[in-house]
């Protein structure tokens, strides 16, 4: 059940009402409740209006909801044509409070047409501009009822409100007098102006310093002073005085709105808590029964006596009239209704209002509230009210003292934690009376306290479990709980601190370290041209006028933050016309106020940094990040304005000011700047790969581009098969814009200068293509670097951009292959390969390209180079020769291009080719000279040339017939015949593998013999490998002379093993195997014959010859003589026995040689 149907509220009340929807509302206006601060307010303007030179101009001030839009609609119907029925309300309304007052209106418009009513709402935007166009609306109607001709003014209003163009102040002035002019010929008794949330108008105008709104204000309250036939009055409507709109701008500023403030008659619109509740009571209906209706008025009773007692009502309000106000009011319990009139003066806001909480049905509104009733009896409690207005509040209260006490309950809530619903309930209703605080004796005290939950003996256990955990503590001074503070921190005396501490600063130094505004991108320009292009900003002041530097590499919008006249001298004097065309000068005149709002955040950003406080106190650290949240936002404002409203500033560019009204005209002027500063842009619609830093996804992407560039750039699409992100890529840059297409032989190329010369050029090419080709034209006499060409193409006029550098440069190289000389590391690139343009794309340092010509005296060596390479008899260029010849040489093997053994002149050659830095030196210098053949005697140059190169040619393959010579003659078969050696050395070798354990020696050798190989070539090539341990082809001179004595080595072991194998395979017995060792005893010396003999060694001969051994070990170690000696004698015996064996002859004289010892071989 719920006692929601038996409850409804007068949307009368709880709507907010809007001036020129409600303006003659005759509903609106007979629900109208004339308080007592509204019938005062309504007879100090009769009285001004009814003299001739009186201040007609008015602020009423008051926070959101305390019906001063009601009270302003109510006042221009007073005043308006007496048969109108909304006029006609309101007399009867206030006839009901005061008939005195009611007269004195109908005497200030009798014999006459009423007030001519200008209604106006405030809104982020010029308030010259919108009174304009709302006078112009309100006089329109007027005229449109009338005959005749209209007077000039009428046609002149049209014409301002609705042109473009702006109106001075005193141009708006004067236009409001011909229109009281008007008026007056046709009877109007004044001209009523009304602003509804002036405050609106005044924060645009403290964000767009220049605007001129504060004194067209001024200007109007002073004229309001002045009689007239048709007097004009001013009434404006505002939550804070003006003085309050203008923190955070200058000093010099804040005296000017003084000022101004100074020329309204200022009215608190603030209703006492009676008048408040009597509009809530009118506003809530009951449909209660008259035994329900007695119970509320008992229950209300008996709340207001305790109420009363504990002196919680305001002045003017007893225990009757309150019981009264609570029974009209219920279910708002009256704790609850006591404080909604005051929490709502602190707190409330735009869209929460004490009316907009009676209307509301979101979560804890009244409505919402009401369905949780249950019951006749049942309340709507404080801790309801505190879940609408509190805890959803934004943290920019401006009170600070509320702000304070905000955070405090807030913090308290989430240091409680978990605990049970009651408990939560009760703190938020002490935190309510908290925050409201200081009202008589509305405040959290016991009594009072008792009542704010349904049941007591809940709020009694609550308290105690509060100030058990210190989150409520009780002050007996006050006889009241508070919130536990346990603060100390005193914020606004941290920051006025740290505020004298900043001194005075450059704020463009500042805003230029935080990066306060992001890179203006000129979208007109990037959508025609393809290529993202934006204006870095930058901010100067007078402190930091002369550090900038003149030229820069990106353009630029440089905001110039004057403070001061002398400032805007100063920016005309030493700014405009010191800078390069890629940059817009902008003079921001609210450069105080920008100061004032960056001096907030500086000294909040120190507090942050020298408070430690901050770490352990959580009511100031939440106080402390709404305040900086609040001077955040307004630093966001006051710089987005720059941007958002660029007609309060002054543009320039090349000392041309700039027509700037709107965002709109900005965008133009940016695309118009960057037309003219990248004229010869050429037009490239990709983004993925026409940008500066390009994605790893673009950079693969480029080089698979560039890879089919160089393989297939005659087939259609490059080869480029399906869609992958290259093919995006080529066919917005290559094909879309012809630098790849299909001539008429139906062949795909790359375009060069010449082909596209002869379109229209859509996508502007030429003159990027110009410049290269001019570029390559200037390497003719001396190779360059293309690194600095690249500076040029990234600046303007061109403006190419990194990541499609590379692809561009990529085209034009391969478009002009046939007559471009390239070089790496002053090595001569014959053949550009896609490896040589990756290694471009990253060190482009590295490369010189040269533009290659034939002319003069040259053409007849060509012609000689000509002979030796081609037999058809034509000439060729010289990238035509040099190509070939280059690759010829690139192509030798590693061996060819270091070896010595080659002719002097042929050497010559082939070093001229390693060292050459450019075709035309090696061609016609460099050859020439290794050659030996002086230019003016070319001749011989073809025969030699040709000579040379078949030396170099064969160089490798007749080092090769040198080893097959080598091993040939070890195995007794002359010449170079290599079947017959592989067949000679494969007989004598085989099973040998099997009497030798050297693995990696000769058995690895002999294995490599027998191994099955089809090709004798590749069979002796795999034979090389092995000796030299690398391809034949990449050995040094040092190598091959290693690989001959290795392998003839390797022939002597071969022999020597092949001895012992017929000497045991001749010792076996019927074929069994024996035991017996085989020795191979060889000596050697200089200047003699070699000596060798096969011993086998059986178990007979080992017995008979163990004595000897043995006979001779004693006598060697009898003797003691040292090792080397008895080698020695030992040398000699074999030597002699061995000599005598074989020739039998007498060893001769052998004390004069060198000898040794070998033992070859044993086997078993």
């Amino acid at each position: 059940m719920s006692i929601e149907k038996q409850i409804s509220v007068n949307t009368h009340y709880t709507r907010s009402t809007n001036l020129n929807r409600d303006s003659k509302s005759e509903a609106i206006t007979k629900a109208y409740i004339p308080t007592s601060r509204a019938l005062r307010t309504l007879d100090q303007v009769s009285e001004s209006l009814s003299q001739d030179e009186a201040p007609r101009a008015w602020s009423l001030v008051g926070p959101y909801g305390s019906g001063k839009s009601t009270f302003a609609v109510f006042a221009a119907n007073l005043l308006g044509y007496k048969k109108e029925a909304a006029t006609q309300a309101a007399y009867d309304v206030l006839d009901n409070a005061t008939v005195e007052t009611g007269d004195r209106y109908r005497s200030l418009t009798e014999g006459g047409g009423g007030y001519c009513t200008v209604l106006m709402t405030g809104s982020p935007a010029p308030l010259g501009k919108s009174l304009l166009i709302a006078m112009n609306e309100s006089v329109q109607q007027i005229w449109s009822k009338r005959k005749g001709k209209n007077p000039d003014v009428i046609e002149m209003l049209d014409w301002e409100a609705t042109s473009s163009s702006e109106t001075s102040v005193a141009e708006t002035i004067e236009v409001i007098k011909d229109v009281q002019d008007a008026l007056a010929k046709i009877g109007y008794a004044g001209l009523l102006i009304v602003l509804d949330e002036l405050g609106k108008f005044l924060e645009y105008e403290a964000r767009h310093y220049g605007a001129n709104e504060i004194y067209l204000l001024q200007e109007l309250a002073e004229h309001a002073y002045s009689k007239h036939k048709t007097k004009l009055t001013l009434m404006v409507m505002m939550h804070q005085s003006i003085d309050q709109y203008a923190r955070g701008l200058g000093e010099s500023l804040k005296n000017e709105w003084a000022k101004v403030q100074g020329r309204f008659e200022n009215i608190p619109f603030i209703e006492s808590t009676e008048q408040t509740l009597r509009i809530v009571a009118a506003a809530v209906h009951h449909d209660l029964t008259s035994a329900e209706a007695k119970k509320i008025n008992k229950l209300s009773s008996q709340l207001a006596t305790l109420l009363s007692k504990e002196k919680a009502f305001s002045s003017g309000m007893d225990k009757k009239v309150a019981t009264e106000i609570f029974s009209n009011c219920y279910p708002l319990h009256p704790v609850s209704a006591l404080l909604l009139p005051i929490l709502c003066q602190k707190v409330a806001q735009n869209e929460r209002t004490l009316f907009s909480y009676l209307g509301s049905k979101e979560t804890h509104g009244f409505l919402d509230s009401v369905k949780r009733c249950e019951k006749v009896g049942d309340w709507i409690y404080p801790w309801e009210i505190f879940e609408y207005f509190i805890r959803n509040q934004p943290a920019s209260i401006s009170d600070h003292y509320t702000h304070r006490r905000w955070a405090e309950v807030l913090t308290a809530l989430e240091r409680v934690g978990d605990v049970e619903e009651h408990v939560e309930r009760l703190l938020k209703a002490i935190g309510l009376l908290n925050i409201v605080g200081g009202h008589g004796g509305l405040k959290a005290s016991q009594a009072i306290l008792e009542h704010c939950l349904e049941n007591s003996g809940d709020v009694k256990r609550a308290i105690g479990e509060l100030s058990s955990k210190s989150v409520i503590q009780y002050r007996k001074f006050s006889s009241e709980y508070r919130i536990w503070q346990g603060s100390d921190f005193d914020l606004e005396m941290r920051l006025m601190q740290e505020r004298d501490k900043l001194g005075r600063f450059s704020v463009a130094d500042k805003l230029n370290e935080r990066h306060s505004i992001l890179q203006i991108v000129a979208r007109k320009y990037t959508i025609q041209s393809g290529t993202l292009r934006y204006f870095l900003p930058v901010f100067l002041d007078r402190v930091s006028i002369d550090l900038l530097k003149r030229l820069s590499h990106e353009p630029r919008i440089i905001f110039f933050l004057s403070e001061s006249k002398e400032d805007e001298q100063l920016f005309k004097s030493k700014l405009l016309g010191k800078f390069s065309e890629q940059d817009i000068l902008v003079l921001v005149p609210n450069g105080e106020q920008t100061r004032e709002i960056i001096k907030e955040v500086l000294a909040l950003e120190q507090v942050e940094h020298t408070s430690q406080e901050l770490n352990t106190d959580p009511v100031a650290l939440r106080e402390f990040r709404d305040t900086y949240e609040v001077a955040l936002a307004e630093e966001e404002t006051v710089l987005s304005s720059i941007l958002e409203a660029p007609q309060h500033n002054l543009w320039f560019w090349k000392e041309e000011r700039l027509k700037i009204n709107t965002k709109r005209e900005l965008q133009e002027a940016l695309s118009h700047v960057l037309n003219n500063v990248y004229h010869a842009t050429p037009i490239f619609r990709n983004e993925l790969i026409n940008r500066d830093k390009t994605s790893a996804q673009a950079n693969s992407a480029r080089n698979k581009l560039i890879a089919a560039l160089v393989d297939h750039q005659d087939e259609e699409d490059l080869g480029i098969e399906k869609f992958p992100a290259e093919k995006s890529i080529y066919r917005a840059v290559l094909k879309a814009t012809g630098l790849h297409y299909k001539n008429s032989n139906e062949t795909w190329k790359l375009a060069k200068i010449e082909d596209l010369q002869q379109g229209s050029d859509p996508y502007n090419l030429l003159p990027l293509w110009i410049r290269i080709d001019q570029f390559f034209a200037e390497t003719e006499a001396v190779p360059c670097s293309l690194v600095e060409l690249t500076k040029e193409l990234f600046a303007p006029p061109y403006g190419v951009k990194e990541g499609l550098l590379p692809l561009l440069y990529s085209v034009v190289i391969l478009a002009h292959s046939d007559e471009l000389a390239i070089t790496e590391d002053d090595v001569y690139v014959p053949y550009i390969t896609f490896a040589h343009l990756e290694r471009f794309i990253k060190r482009p340092d590295k490369f010189k390209v040269q533009l290659v010509k034939i002319e003069g005296v040259n053409r007849e060596i060509i012609m000689e180079y000509s002979k030796a390479l081609f037999s058809d008899g034509n000439q060729r260029s010289m990238l035509e020769i040099a190509k070939p010849i280059a690759k010829f040489i690139d192509d030798l093997p590693a061996y060819t291009k270091q070896t010595d053994s080659l002719k002097v002149s042929t050497r010559a050659v082939r070093d001229a080719f390693k060292l050459s830095k450019s075709p035309v030196k090696l061609l016609l210098e460099d050859l020439p000279k290794a050659l030996g053949v002086k230019l003016i005697e070319v001749t011989d140059l073809s025969v030699l040339l040709t000579d040379a190169l078949r030396e170099l040619k064969y160089a490798h393959q007749e080092m090769v017939q040198q080893m097959v010579e080598v091993v040939g003659q070890s195995v007794s078969v002359k010449g170079k015949d290599l079947k017959s050696v592989r067949e000679a050395i494969s007989s004598r070798s085989y099973g040998l593998e099997n009497y030798t354990v050297d693995e990696q020696g000769l058995k690895g050798f002999i294995v490599r013999i027998h191994r099955e190989q089809s090709d004798n070539v590749v069979w002796f090539d795999n034979l090389l490998m092995f000796i030299g341990g690398r391809p034949s082809i990449k050995w040094t001179d040092a190598n091959r002379v290693a690989a001959e004595y290795k392998l003839t080595s390797l022939m002597k072991k071969m022999r020597d093993l092949e001895k012992l194998r017929i000497s045991f395979d001749g010792y076996k017995d019927g074929g069994q195997q024996v035991d017996a060792d085989v020795y191979l005893l060889k000596s050697t010396k200089v200047g003699a014959a070699e000596n060798d003999q096969v011993i086998v060694v059986d178990k007979d001969m080992r017995v008979a010859a163990a004595g000897i051994k043995k006979q001779l070990l004693d006598v060697i170690e009898g003797e003691k003589v040292n090792k080397e000696l008895m080698l020695a004698a030992l040398a000699e015996v074999v030597d002699d026995i061995l000599f005598e064996r074989n020739t039998k002859e007498p060893a001769g004289d052998s004390d004069k040689s060198k000898k040794m010892i070998s033992v070859s071989g044993k086997g078993k």
